[in-house]
């Protein structure tokens, strides 16, 4: 009985610290994310918004793909629940500005002179050559 109640009491602090702060990644970084146990398997909520890469069996690499919420849910090899968090992605802060002109999007690098980066372009346009 009392090892039964230590499994509970270990399961109910384990889902509590699986619900942990919110995650702020910036579009096109990454950082690393240190899973309590091995995982098996990995789910993303909304790919669209973030990416996970997994080194091993609990180092993850999450990556800000597009600005926005999503969730991300790890499970072990038994199907329990080893962490779920939220991922909000926010903007680049290293002077970039992106343009938008009807579907066609363009993001420059201004450090120090605007140069056109490597970002997707959702209207499937090719994006225009940059002008310094």
């Amino acid at each position: 009985m009392q090892r039964l109640l230590l499994t509970a009491a270990a399961a109910i602090l384990a889902a509590a610290s699986a619900h942990a702060e919110d995650l702020a990644v910036a579009r096109d970084q990454s950082k690393v994310v240190k899973l309590s146990g091995a995982a098996a398997t990995v789910v993303v909520g909304n790919p669209a918004i973030a990416d996970v890469t997994m080194q091993d069996a609990t180092t993850a690499f999450v990556t800000g793909k597009g600005f926005g919420t999503t969730n991300v849910i790890a499970m072990d090899a038994d199907g329990r629940q080893i962490a779920s968090f939220r991922i909000v992605v926010t903007s680049n802060s290293d002077r970039s500005v992106t343009l938008i002109k009807g579907r066609e999007q363009i993001t420059l690098s201004c450090a120090p002179r605007c140069e056109q980066t490597a970002s997707s372009n959702p209207g499937g346009a090719a994006p225009a050559p940059a002008t310094p």
